[in-house]
């Protein structure tokens, strides 16, 4: 295995704002750092939107660390887009 890539359905019911919808969110996307760069990724990539709209998803879904700058090019590359920012004050 040189590459893995964890993903959840969710499935979303409807609210004042929105219509039911399922999205796949990619928990974990991971490649063997010997093999980056040679594809893997972007072949579990599109593995995964192919289940994605075999599962009948309305988008693909995850998150990216801040300061992951390889990781928020690599999924731009991809086609995704910044959806919102999650933010944090760490108290301790």
């Amino acid at each position: 295995v040189v590459g893995y890539a964890l993903c959840i359905l969710e499935e979303k019911e409807t609210s004042a704002c929105m219509v039911p919808h399922k999205t796949l969110y990619v928990d974990d996307l991971c490649v063997e750092e010997t093999e980056r760069g040679k594809g893997v990724a972007s072949a579990l990539f599109s593995a995964v939107k192919d289940e994605a709209i075999r599962l009948g998803c309305y988008a693909v879904t995850l998150n990216v660390w801040e300061g992951n700058d390889n990781a928020k090019a690599f999924y731009e590359k991809m086609g995704m887009t910044p959806r919102s920012i999650k933010m944090e004050c760490i108290l301790s």
